[in-house]
């Protein structure tokens, strides 16, 4: 299964909140999660849907599907290489 269509499943929306991303699949707090967006060290884009620093930090879904497509590929990689 498509990892994308697999998150719009469980999600329904194309953006999600940086709150529950952070939370759900990377094990940060919402503090430490807007920390890193503003320093721009998360493994993804984030964005506002407006211009103002009180709108909420959204990451697409398509961003967070492609960064665990990528985490998965390193594994299976790494796990095909040690395997006897």
């Amino acid at each position: 299964m498509n990892t994308a269509f697999a998150l719009m499943a469980v999600h329904g929306q194309a953006l999600l909140p940086l709150e529950d991303v952070g939370a759900q699949y990377l094990g940060i707090s919402d503090k430490e999660a807007r920390r890193r967006a503003g320093l721009n060290t998360l493994p993804f884009p984030t964005m506002r849907l407006m211009d103002s620093q009180k709108a909420p930090l959204f990451v697409r879904l398509e961003d967070l599907a492609r960064y665990i497509d990528d985490l998965a590929e390193t594994a299976r990689s790494t796990w095909e290489r040690s395997a006897v």
